[in-house]
């Protein structure tokens, strides 16, 4: 059935008439005071949510004070109107009014349940950048149901070793947490180590998780030994390139003991029947352009990171081969990681006796008695 031209305008003109007086009461925003912008555009939305939507941003740059502009968002957000909202940073004049705006929104999430609902769709809506800009939002908002979506969140690491997005999830936990994201994060850096994801990220937060929020302060010892253990259990159960990076971290933070007993893991091809590790430490005996290399193998109870200072006084302690005295006390060398068994010293040695044979020495090699570490 075909509708005449009458017709049709019958049909739209009632349409037409309302989109007119709905921007009639857009209109009114050239004469309304930034404190009445809230209210106006409320009238707006319940005039039409597309035009409202159409005409946020034009609120949202008249808008003169932080609190305006917060309620101009909690009115958009409480009629379920996410999408300019997600945008509205972007149109606030003042740089510095766009953390504080991000944080007003988060700050009134117990009295608007619908800021809960409003960041998980700017996880999913938003770009890495935008998204980012109401980190302040996620950090202040003080319901248990944001905070166990971020959990989920964060306990589920994307495949990439960087996403921008995750990483300002993961921040946001640990402003809301501290020492208390540790155990989200082991979970998210175990799974991210299985998948390519962002470990080295993760483990960075956990550092993070607990610095204290006073200027100046030093991590508590309770702290410290949170992250440690937590860092040890994360070591058992990844790859061993990602357990040494643990194991660094935990030695360059001071940890050594801790870092120590991680070697296993580092090296888990080199573990010896009783648990330990062996390792090549070699004594160099020179003097008149001779040279004795005097080497043996170190068992150690991986409770080292280092062997040296441990092992220089008995690879010293043997009989000397050369009719000249040496000057000084004879350098000690050890393998810089473990060895899997004795065969292993032999290219070691042979390494080292052309580095002392460059020199202009006749080089000469003696194994020595193994040693055990304590």
């Amino acid at each position: 059935m075909k509708l005449s031209l009458f017709t049709i305008a019958l049909l739209v003109a009632p349409q037409l008439a309302h989109a007119q007086s709905c921007d009639a009461v857009a209109d009114r925003l050239a004469s309304t005071p930034s404190d009445g912008l809230a209210r106006l555009y409320g009238d707006l939305l319940a005039c039409s949510k597309p035009v409202a939507e159409a005409r946020f941003s034009d609120f949202v740059r008249k808008a003169q004070t932080t609190d305006d502009l917060v309620t101009l968002a909690l009115v958009a957000i409480d009629a379920q109107s996410y999408l300019p909202v997600w945008s509205m940073l972007d149109h606030v004049r003042e740089y510095s009014q766009r953390d504080e705006v991000a944080a007003g929104v988060g700050a009134a999430c117990p009295e608007h349940p619908g800021v809960v609902n409003f960041l998980q769709g700017a996880y999913f809506g938003l770009k890495n950048t935008e998204f980012g800009r109401w980190d302040p939002a996620l950090s202040g908002c003080s319901s248990d149901a944001l905070a166990t979506w971020i959990d989920a969140t964060a306990a589920a690491p994307p495949t990439s070793s960087y996403d921008e997005k995750y990483n300002t999830m993961l921040t946001a936990l640990v402003i809301r947490r501290g020492p208390d994201a540790l155990p989200v994060l082991k979970r998210a850096a175990v799974e991210a180590a299985t998948k390519g994801g962002p470990f080295n990220v993760i483990i960075e937060k956990m550092n993070d998780a607990v610095q204290p929020r006073e200027l100046g302060a030093d991590i508590t010892p309770e702290n410290r030994k949170r992250l440690e253990t937590e860092l040890v259990t994360i070591a058992g159960s990844v790859a061993p390139e990602q357990a040494a990076m643990i194991a660094d971290r935990l030695y360059n933070a001071g940890a050594e003991s801790a870092a120590a007993g991680l070697l296993p893991y580092v090296y888990p091809g080199k573990v010896q029947a009783n648990g330990g590790l062996l390792y090549g430490v070699a004594a160099i005996e020179a003097c008149g352009n001779e040279a004795v290399i005097h080497y043996r193998s170190v068992s150690e109870p991986a409770r080292r990171w280092s062997i040296l200072n441990d092992v220089a006084a008995p690879a010293r302690a043997v009989k000397a081969r050369l009719k000249c005295t040496p000057e000084g006390e004879w350098p000690v060398i050890a393998t810089n990681e473990p060895i899997s068994s004795d065969a292993d010293l032999y290219p070691w040695v042979t390494e080292l006796q052309q580095v002392w044979e460059n020199k202009g020495n006749a080089v000469k090699s003696k194994q020595e008695a193994a040693v055990a570490l304590p």
